[in-house]
C-alpha cells in the first residue's frame, strides 16, 4: 500500500510536480499499451495473411487472383450524356434528354439487356 502520509509534508509546488509527473507517467504507459496492442494486431494480421496464402496455394491461387484484376474486365456500363436525346427503340413516344434520373422505361430496357438509341434531331 502506498503511504499517502508522505504527501502531507510536500509544499504546493512540490505537489504540482508530483501531479505533473504522475500525469506524464500515465500518458507514457498508455502510449506503451497502445503500441503493444498495435504490434500484436499487426502480428495477428501477418499470421492471418500467411494462413490465407497457404490455403490459396493449396487451391492453386494467389491473393492477387482474388481482386478481380487478373481475369478480364467487367463490362462497362453504358454512359448517357446530357445534351443528347435518347429514344426507346420501339416506342418512339418515349424520349429522355439525359438529364436527371433515368426514366423507368430506360431502366427496364437496360435490365433486359437493351439500350436506348440516340436521336440526332430531336
Amino acid at each position: 500500500m502506498i503511504k499517502l502520509d508522505l504527501l502531507d509534508a510536500l509544499t504546493d509546488s512540490e505537489l504540482g510536480e508530483v501531479e505533473a509527473y504522475s500525469q506524464a507517467l500515465k500518458q507514457r504507459r498508455d502510449e506503451e499499451r497502445k503500441a503493444k496492442a498495435m504490434d500484436e494486431a499487426r502480428a495477428l494480421q501477418a499470421e492471418a495473411l500467411k494462413k490465407a496464402e497457404a490455403v490459396l496455394a493449396i487451391a492453386g491461387l494467389k491473393l492477387k487472383d482474388l481482386n478481380g484484376k487478373g481475369k478480364g474486365r467487367a463490362p462497362k456500363k453504358r454512359a448517357y450524356h446530357t445534351g443528347h436525346q435518347y429514344q426507346h427503340p420501339t416506342n418512339k413516344a418515349l424520349n429522355w434528354n439525359g438529364k436527371g434520373k433515368k426514366p423507368a422505361w430506360l431502366t427496364a430496357l437496360e435490365a433486359e439487356g437493351g439500350a436506348a438509341r440516340e436521336v440526332v434531331n430531336a
